[in-house]
């Protein structure tokens, strides 16, 4: 529920309050999935596409995308219900995380095998996102030289 302490100065809710949600639901996600902890990588990327505001309960989904040998990127979906009636999008968020042991080093996570065209589609855009961090890191390291 989004109170109105939670209003920034023009208000509507803070998007801190989104970033953690997010993140917290990501990683309940990722540890479920792990079978143990994980720990946030990077935040691929964050959109918010409409307001939160006083009054609004906020719902987050999110599930395992795709996976590397030791990492998991996270779809986040996060709504507001307004009323009894009105649900709207109010955020969209792509998070990579990475399943640790006690001592902290990473360890090997199950793969994700999708099973309906929702899911073919999620597993191919995290494939693309990987591909293009690889590929930054990549360009970014030569241009550092």
């Amino acid at each position: 529920m989004v109170w109105r302490a939670d209003q920034n100065m023009f208000g509507s809710g803070r998007g801190t309050l989104v970033l953690e949600l997010v993140d917290d639901v990501a990683w309940a996600t990722a540890s479920r999935h792990a079978g143990g902890h994980a720990v946030t990588a990077t935040v691929e990327h964050m959109i918010f596409r409409n307001p939160t505001w006083a009054g609004d309960v906020v719902t987050a989904f999110a599930q395992v995308e795709g996976t590397g040998r030791t990492s998991m990127d996270i779809g986040v979906y996060v709504t507001a219900q307004r009323g009894a009636d009105e649900r709207v999008p109010v955020a969209e968020a792509h998070l990579v995380f990475v399943a640790v042991d006690a001592d902290g080093n990473p360890r090997a996570v199950p793969g994700v095998y999708p099973e309906t065209e929702a899911e073919y589609a999620a597993a191919r855009a995290a494939e693309i996102r990987r591909e293009h961090r690889r590929s930054l890191t990549g360009a970014l390291s030569e241009q550092a030289r």
